[in-house]
């Protein structure tokens, strides 16, 4: 396991994007304060980075798999490490790992902003959201974003152990963060019938950090709780996680 984590890493550290990416970040994040003026939701909201984190490992984590079936080189991962499980969990500790990473860095960055007043200064003591302060409905929103960022993980896994075309792979991910909401949202005002059980859809799982930034508006799309919004993302995460690595072991080669 440590040999195959050591290769992960380095493959992860060697790409031009892994480091690229934090710059396209600190640029969008810098963009927010022009569409929103409420410098305590923007603090709340880590300036919005959450989309663009996920946009980042979409295509960062599609090419741990895909690109490596697209021009054969998982054959030589798997000749050095014959236990398919040790791969898929090596790729996996590393991307989730890059995600904490990416996190961190956006409520570094969100502390960063709020100190030099970039889109107004808001009291991190202040109480904000659902009796908190704000510096923990901050913390909050990004310890939720990584269970959503998770789901997103998974099911990246799974498409790329589907699919061995990385542009498709990576439309396809980009497609359900962009539009994904807009689809659940659509799908249980056309079909209230089922609603009981749509609310429960994936993609319906795509609205948990924005619920928790805005409850009221947010709860009548999604039809669930915040906690019952989580306790689907991280199940669904679970599945993704494990039939994506069934599915890799089904592989042929």
């Amino acid at each position: 396991m440590q040999a195959a984590l050591s290769q992960e890493y380095y493959k992860l550290l060697h790409k031009k994007l892994t480091w690229f990416a934090p710059a396209i970040i600190v640029g969008l994040m810098l963009l927010m304060p022009i569409t929103f003026d409420d410098s305590y939701w923007l603090v709340m909201a880590n300036f919005g980075s959450s989309q663009w984190i996920l946009l980042v490992l979409i295509i960062v984590g599609a090419t741990l798999f895909s690109m490596e079936f697209q021009h054969h080189t998982i054959l030589t991962l798997l000749y050095k490490t014959p236990n398919r499980r040790t791969i898929y969990l090596a790729k996996f500790v590393v991307l989730f790992g890059y995600n904490i990473a990416l996190h961190l860095f956006a409520l570094g960055l969100t502390i960063l902003f709020n100190t030099l007043a970039i889109g107004g200064h808001a009291n991190w003591l202040t109480h904000y959201l659902y009796h908190q302060s704000l510096l923990m409905n901050t913390i909050m929103t990004a310890t939720i974003d990584l269970g959503m960022s998770l789901m997103l993980i998974g099911f990246l896994f799974l498409l790329s152990c589907l699919l061995t075309n990385n542009a498709v792979v990576i439309t396809t991910n980009i497609t359900i963060v962009f539009m994904g909401q807009s689809l659940s949202s659509i799908l249980l005002h056309e079909h209230p019938q089922f609603g009981s059980w749509l609310k429960w859809n994936p993609l319906n799982m795509l609205n948990l950090t924005f619920q928790y930034a805005n409850y009221p508006v947010y709860h009548k799309l999604t039809q669930l709780t915040t906690g019952q919004l989580l306790l689907g993302t991280l199940s669904y995460a679970l599945f993704f996680l494990w039939l994506g690595n069934w599915c890799f072991k089904q592989r042929h080669f």
